[in-house]
């Protein structure tokens, strides 16, 4: 074994050593087993070979001679159990880092001790016997820190760890160490080595006795560190007892030194650390067991046995080493009773504590806890919570609901069976049962209340909400299209269909823009209850979006589309009164359309409300504050307006846009003043489409900035080139500006822009706007009409007198031409009185300094009428119609030969005498 004093024995020709494995200089410091410390994922294949192999080549010195070849066996072993130790620190493992080290200075020892003894020196005590007990102190160490990651006392272990001690220690005195202390022949320092290996081993054997108390704690790691110290223990003892080695203890020695080698690879898995509350804490230290018990008390009658067995062998004892002992034994077995004594004062105190604040939790909590018999009666006696205010309240609120939920729960004991009922004043409790009543600790049916009222109230307000309008309380969209679901199901039934109307408002977002969102917000409250006062209590009223409304009429016997018609019509008298908002006085219109379901067409509910829209989209466009009844051939209009609104978008970019002139003539000589620039656009597949039907498209989609940009850019640089060259006439241009370009905050940089870059003079451009664009958002469009005028444009209201405008308008933004609409024009009539709308017009234009351009003059007496009541400017099929480029072209070049002044100039277009045919799409537009 190791190299002890000769006279205790020595190993001999074929020794060997042992313990754990080679590694760095620097040991790693081992942290608590509690820790999660980082760790190698386990023994790798090639790991467990070399494990094996070096295993195998232990137990084969059993069959080896003595020699040269049994030595370097022995030297192989524990060199390798040395770098296996030593490959698991490597891989990441922290922990096992001592284990390592015991290993590594072992097998520094077995070859310090070879080498010495193939040199023939003396090995009685030498260097070898350094490293030999320097490795029981890192074993030691090691086993020491696996015992300090068990949840547990520290006392305990030391009780427990020093009882072995003390025992083992006793029994060596008697067999070994008495003698060998008191050998006279031997060096004080070959006593004390000598005497310090069975100390070492009898505290590694204690350390191995503590782990086993603890064994079902541990991870693998202990199991393989208790394996190999209780091998080298058992080596060790036996060659003590013998004093002689032999090939036996040598397979012993190296068996031990490959187990500690694999508990480091085994090293590293966290255990949990016990709570923080007090009675965790004591809970989670393992109770004292009685075998413990017994290793305290054990050793006290150990010295008597010895003293019984040395009176009848003969041999004398000496009594002192065990009185000594027993006093020892004695003063542990004290500190462990006393420590059971605090152990259990401190649970009680920890358990009542505990007790006390549950009690105190449970006072102030929504929570509850009862246990009932099979009818319901609160059980009492001691550990069972008190009756419960909770339960009594179900109980009166819906004894039928708690009686069959505590039935069903008596059906399946075991089985939780859950429940929310009502309770006292509108309050919810959940409850959840199961049937203890087969446990002795418990004998009833166990229940646990909770208040969930709040959370009920939640949930009817998020259901709520999930189908209503916040703003004004009215359903919403979702809502909206299940009960219009279920109205088309039940018209199988009822042999009625139902009636859907879609309703816009008129004007709406004027209030939103010019008093703020709150008063729109407000405004479409009092819209809503205006709606609910005007229809019966089973019919439906939705806000869908915006300012957007719907309403569903549910199908009654007896209806008729008269009655649904009067619904609608009521609906918009309702509307018509000024509301009172934000303390201002306003007025919004609504349009809607109706539709009814119709049997013989699909009766599903986005068809249903499809064809509302596209009734409601034609009451749009035919002036908006009117109801409009759907027909089946709207349909073909609404997939008409759906292609454009698709193509609309790519149309300027395709080529599919041109831009085309309309003169504009003095009445009086029929000279030519200034163009009009029109927008026209050929569908690839549809051909020339009026641009009454794509401009409205476009400003609903908002590509109308984009295609009015590039109209003013050509219309611009047309009427450049016309007043520039030898051939120069100073004839102006007119282009449309949508409310769209209006609202647009680069308007007045991009005007400025086009005007530059065409070299167009700025008085030379006209802008005109409808009515309705000035009154969409007055303040930003006289902000952006004085800036405009700023720059030196002209600006015309076009279809004057059509629109919101009145004298207040007029007077507040800088208004050039007023431009009267062809509504007007065709009035006049032969044989019949001029028109006092068009007097009126021409009038308040003489009497505010505005020039006057009548539109649509299709007639001769059109043009005599308007020029004798003082209008000196007209456009219209008379004079010609929009002309393409070269056309234009040619009239001016036409207008500068004949020179200003000289009346009227025949040209294309230019008629006299009978009024030709209007061709469709050529009309004014924009």
């Amino acid at each position: 074994m190791r190299s002890r004093a000769a006279q205790v024995g020595r190993r001999g020709a074929d020794g060997s050593r042992d313990l754990e494995t080679a590694g760095p200089v620097r040991i790693p410091e081992e942290p608590p087993l509690s820790a999660t410390a980082p760790r190698s994922a386990g023994p790798t294949t090639a790991v467990r070979a070399v494990v094996a192999v070096l295993a195998v080549v232990a137990l084969c010195r059993l069959l080896l001679p003595s020699g040269p070849v049994a030595d370097l066996a022995y030297l192989l072993v524990v060199t390798g159990a040395a770098a296996v130790s030593w490959c698991a620190i490597a891989r990441g493992g922290r922990a096992g880092g001592w284990t390592s080290a015991g290993v590594t200075l072992s097998a520094t020892g077995d070859w310090l001790w070879q080498l010495l003894t193939w040199a023939g020196a003396d090995t009685d005590v030498s260097v070898a016997d350094l490293a030999y007990l320097a490795s029981y102190l890192a074993i030691g160490i090691g086993l020491r820190r696996v015992l300090d990651g068990v949840p547990g006392s520290r006392f305990d272990r030391f009780v427990d760890t020093s009882a072995v001690f003390l025992v083992v220690v006793y029994l060596e005195w008697l067999l070994v160490l008495r003698h060998t202390v008191e050998d006279d022949a031997l060096t004080p320092l070959v006593r004390t080595v000598t005497a310090a290996y069975p100390v070492l081993d009898a505290w590694l054997l204690a350390l191995v006795v503590r782990l086993w108390f603890v064994r079902t704690t541990l991870r693998a790691e202990a199991g393989w560190v208790a394996a190999g110290a209780t091998a080298l223990f058992v080596s060790d003892l036996a060659y003590l007892v013998t004093g002689q080695t032999s090939v036996g203890l040598d397979v012993g020695w190296t068996l031990g030194a490959l187990a500690l080698a694999v508990s480091v690879w085994a090293a590293g898995a966290p255990v949990a650390s016990p709570g923080t509350d007090a009675a965790d804490r004591v809970a989670a230290s393992p109770a004292v067991s009685r075998s413990q018990v017994a290793l305290a008390l054990a050793p006290l009658v150990l010295p008597g046995v010895v003293e019984l067995v040395a009176f009848r062998d003969g041999p004398d004892v000496d009594p002192v080493p065990g009185i000594l002992l027993t006093g020892a034994m004695v003063a542990l077995a004290f500190a462990r009773a006393t420590r059971l004594l605090r152990q259990q004062s401190l649970l009680r105190r920890a358990l009542e504590l505990r007790a006390r604040r549950a009690s105190a939790l449970a006072a102030d909590s929504a929570d509850a806890l009862v246990v009932v018999d099979p009818t319901g009666v609160p059980l009492g006696g001691l550990g069972l919570p008190a009756p419960s205010a909770l339960w009594a309240a179900v109980g009166a609120a819906d004894p039928a609901g708690r009686r069959d939920l505590l039935e069903r729960a008596g059906r399946s004991p075991g089985r939780v069976c859950s429940a929310e009922l009502p309770g006292a004043d509108g309050t919810w409790v959940q409850l959840r049962v199961v049937d203890r009543s087969a446990e002795p600790d418990v004998g009833g049916l166990v229940v646990t209340l909770q208040d969930v009222t709040d959370r009920r109230r939640m949930q009817d307000e998020l259901a709520h909400q999930a189908f209503h309008d916040v703003l004004t309380g009215l359903a919403n969209r979702a809502l909206f299209d299940d009960r219009v679901t279920h109205a088309l199901a039940r018209t199988g039934r009822t042999g009625v269909d139902p009636t859907v109307l879609s309703l816009d408002l008129d004007g709406f977002k004027a209030v939103n823009d010019t008093l703020g969102h709150p008063a729109g917000d407000e405004l479409l409250r009092q819209v809503a209850t205006r709606l609910l006062d005007q229809v019966r209590p089973a019919d439906t009223v939705a806000r869908l979006g915006g300012d957007e409304f719907a309403v569903l009429l549910e199908p009654g016997r007896g209806d008729t589309p008269e009655d649904h018609r009067a619904v609608a019509d009521r609906l918009l008298a309702a509307l018509t009164p000024p509301f009172t908002v934000a303390g201002r006085t306003v007025r919004v219109g609504v349009s809607i359309g109706l539709a009814t379901a119709d049997p013989d067409e699909d009766p599903s509910t986005g068809y249903l409300l499809r064809d509302a829209d596209t009734a409601l989209y034609r009451a749009k466009r035919a002036g908006k504050a009117r109801v409009v009844v759907f027909e089946p051939g709207m349909r073909a209009e609404l997939e008409l307006h759906t292609q454009l609104a698709a193509d609309l978008p790519t149309a300027l970019a395709a080529g599919q846009l041109r831009v085309v002139y309309q003169p504009v003539v003095d009445l009086s000589t029929g000279a030519l003043q200034s163009f009009e620039a029109l927008l026209r656009w050929e569908h690839p597949t549809l051909g020339s489409v009026s641009p009454a039907v794509f401009i409205p498209i476009a400003e609903e989609s908002g590509v109308v900035v984009e295609i009015g940009r590039w109209v003013l850019q050509q219309a611009c640089a047309t009427a450049a080139a016309w007043r520039s060259g030898p051939a120069a006439s100073p004839v102006t241009i007119a282009v449309n500006l949508s409310s769209r370009q209006l609202e647009a905050p680069g308007l007045v940089a991009e005007v400025a822009d086009v005007l530059a870059g065409s070299g167009l003079a700025p008085q030379a451009l006209c802008l005109e706007l409808t009515e309705t664009a000035l009154v969409d958002d007055t303040d930003h469009a006289a902000r952006t009409l004085g800036r405009l005028r700023e720059l030196g444009v002209r600006i015309a209201v076009d279809d004057f007198g059509t629109g919101y405008s009145s004298l207040t308008h007029l007077r507040r933004f800088p208004i050039d031409v007023l431009k009267i609409d062809r509504s007007f024009v065709s009035g006049l009539r032969p044989g019949a009185p001029g028109t006092p709308i068009v007097q009126g017009l021409l009038e308040l234009a003489r009497v505010m300094g505005l020039d006057v351009v009548a539109e649509g003059v299709e007639s001769e007496h059109q043009r005599d009428h308007l020029a004798a009541e003082g209008c000196r400017s007209a456009q219209g099929w008379l004079f010609s119609p929009a002309l393409e480029r070269a056309e234009a072209d040619l009239r001016v070049a036409a207008a500068a030969s004949v020179g200003a002044g000289r009346g009227a100039v025949a040209g294309p277009g230019w008629f006299h005498g009978p009024t030709p045919e209007p061709v469709a799409g050529t009309g004014s537009g924009r």
